[in-house]
């Protein structure tokens, strides 16, 4: 599953996750946001953005987001060592890690900092770019 990158805000339609439908609601995307399950459909790209659904034009979001793990040089052309296009890339997976909390949450380590979950509350970046935070409170 391809994972693309915002370089710039861009203006997106909210649609409705059964029927695919826009639901009239507009929303901003920021700098930096993450997302998936691109799909072109006409002159339009559906996505998912934080597990909603979305869509805007083509021609926008081509120019307001990148591939991630594509450096702009090589995209150009490929790899020698480049494996075929049909062989499955590696997956990867968050290794959440518990903690001791008074509410169920636990944390996984990624570029930068933590990712913090909270079990049917949400979820957040916590920026510890040597991860060096232990869990635990002030």
């Amino acid at each position: 599953m391809a994972k693309y990158e915002i370089t710039k805000s861009i203006d997106v339609d909210e649609l409705n996750k059964r029927s695919g439908l826009p639901t009239g609601k507009k929303r901003t995307l920021p700098f930096g946001a993450i997302i998936m399950d691109r799909v072109e459909d006409r002159e339009m790209d559906r996505f998912t953005y934080l597990g909603e659904l979305y869509r805007t034009k083509t021609e926008d979001l081509n120019t307001a987001c990148r591939l991630i793990g594509e450096d702009p040089v090589a995209a150009a052309a490929p790899a020698p060592d480049a494996k075929p296009a049909g062989q499955p890339k590696p997956s990867y997976k968050l290794q959440w890690e518990a903690l001791s909390s008074s509410i169920p949450s636990s944390r996984a380590k990624v570029p930068g900092g933590w990712l913090v979950a909270v079990t049917n509350g949400g979820l957040t970046f916590f920026p510890d770019p040597g991860h060096e935070w232990d869990g635990s409170s002030l």
